[in-house]
């Protein structure tokens, strides 16, 4: 793999925050380990968060919060002749006690005047915030609120909740940390270069643009990170060591290695920045290693971290998240999909390519057709199925994404007479299910608006799953608006399956 130090390409602007809190503490012994990965957030508002464990002083830990929040996550409201948003980020640490440790917060304003820039993909605000503690383990949680949007709901809206995400996790800045030699955890990032001046992703003599989501490949094959050696001071000749570089698979495999000679001289702390080309690793979920051997060639310490190698366009968008649940529902029986949603994006996007390869009716061609209308039905349910939540992800846009279009659809927005759902029903389904169905207390006459979707066969499946039995009478759904929103939950299938 191709090494390169000195290569700067930043695609994402920036506004960075930076802020200690510092308590005292005092260092032990235990075993010298560093590991991290990104962590994903929960919530409404979608972000990437990464914690990397360094340390303070001699005495103290620093984790460093680095958070990419993409700018289509983000609300930009017209203001004047530009485009303005609000951010609050929170940050706060507890102790095993469950005492709190530490806490920042800080609110940023955002302004662009290239409205498509706030819809771009790949742009988006990165916040490195950074908080000082004793030696120890610690749990932390990263908020993010966008401070121009409300949550969804009626009750969140009256009480003014606004739209966020968090990530929470463990951080582990324990006794190791300050063992003699040390090394910090791994802070990937999009890229690093030579120090110019000081600007707030400075690091020694490096700036440092944090890549949280640990995301390499197709729009940045340059794998950067930052990491720090720390020792006691060395002998008037310096100090040297080996530094094994490792990159394994996520079932172990080792895919590439590499060795570096590390000289120190003056001082206790010394900043150091690694680059691996990632153009030879496929999509995958990737950890990298460091080991730093003395010169008897022992391990003397160790440090770990997690990133992931994307090439499909899909895993890169905006709706990447979005796109692989959507699959998940739709294309996965239900065990497989529990296990595809737990992986990491690489691993993901691996599984999809093999999803789509064997579903592409013309392998020798460019074009896979499969796919080709798996995301033209997205857009289809999106465009109509969409009332509260996007319509990819409601039962009816579900069903659709699935099969496709129905051979025939009864729409019912206003029912009356024999066109009332228990007299629609009929004889057409099994009486317990028509009993579920209806309301118990108006029986035939239930009222409530409602669709009957009739497949003939089995519809246009684009991926026919396994563990679904067999239906050779045709398919049918009912759907039924229950709140009277628009809202059309599935209330009946035909099928056994999981839709």
């Amino acid at each position: 793999m191709r090494r390169n130090r000195d290569r700067w390409s930043p695609v994402v602007p920036c506004i960075a925050l930076f802020g200690f809190f510092s308590l005292g503490g005092a260092p032990a012994d235990a075993a010298q380990y560093a590991t991290g990965g990104p962590a994903a957030s929960l919530g409404e508002l979608r972000f990437h968060a990464r914690v990397v464990p360094f340390r303070h002083g001699v005495s103290e830990g620093r984790a460093e919060y680095s958070i990419r929040i993409p700018y289509r996550q983000i609300r930009f409201v017209p203001e004047n002749d530009r485009y303005s948003a609000r951010l609050r980020v929170t940050v706060e640490m507890r102790n095993r006690a469950g005492a709190k440790s530490g806490y920042l917060q800080r609110e940023a304003v955002i302004q662009s005047t290239d409205l498509a820039a706030t819809t771009d993909s790949l742009l988006g605000e990165i916040y490195t915030l950074g908080l000082v503690v004793p030696p120890g383990t610690y749990t932390y949680k990263v908020q993010v609120e966008d401070m121009n949007a409300f949550r969804q709901g009626l009750v969140a809206k009256m009480k003014k909740q606004r739209r966020q995400g968090q990530v929470e996790g463990n951080v582990d800045l324990g006794p190791w940390l300050f063992l003699n030699p040390a090394l910090s955890g791994l802070e990937f990032a999009w890229d690093i270069r030579g120090r110019t001046g000081q600007t707030e992703f400075t690091k020694g003599p490096y700036e440092v643009l944090p890549q949280p989501s640990g995301y390499f490949g197709n729009f940045q094959e340059t794998i950067s990170v930052y990491y720090e050696l720390y020792d006691l001071p060395p002998p008037p000749e310096g100090r040297s060591y080996r530094l094994i570089e490792r990159i394994l698979t996520q079932s172990g495999d080792t895919v590439f290695t590499s060795t570096d000679s590390l000289r120190v001289s003056e001082g206790t702390a010394w900043p150091h920045a690694l680059s691996i080309d990632s153009a030879t690793l496929p999509a995958g979920h990737y950890r990298l290693t460091l080991d730093l051997e003395g010169k008897e060639g022992a391990v003397q310490a160790k440090s770990a971290g997690e990133f992931d190698v994307l090439w499909s366009s899909d895993s890169w968008s905006s709706d990447s998240w979005d796109l692989y649940e959507v699959i998940a529902a739709t294309l996965l029986p239900s065990d497989s999909a529990d296990v595809f949603r737990s992986l990491p994006m690489g691993e993901k996007e691996r599984w999809a390519e093999r999803l789509w390869r064997a579903a592409d009716p013309t392998p020798e061609t460019g074009d896979n057709e499969r796919r080709t209308e798996f995301m033209r039905r997205v857009l289809y349910a999106n465009a109509h199925f969409t009332v509260v939540e996007r319509g990819m992800y409601t039962d009816r846009g579900r069903v659709y994404i699935r099969y496709g279009e129905p051979d025939e659809i009864q729409i019912e927005r206003v029912p009356v007479g024999n066109k009332t759902l228990g007299y629609s029903l009929g004889s057409d389904i099994p009486s317990s299910s028509k009993s579920d169905i209806t309301d118990t207390q108006s029986g035939i006459a239930d009222m409530r608006a409602y669709e009957i979707w009739t497949y003939e066969h089995r519809g246009d499946e684009l991926v026919p799953r396994y563990g679904v039995s067999a239906v050779t009478s045709g398919l049918k759904f009912v759907f039924v608006d229950d709140q009277g929103y628009g809202e059309y939950m599935l209330e009946y299938s035909s099928t056994s399956g999981h839709h």
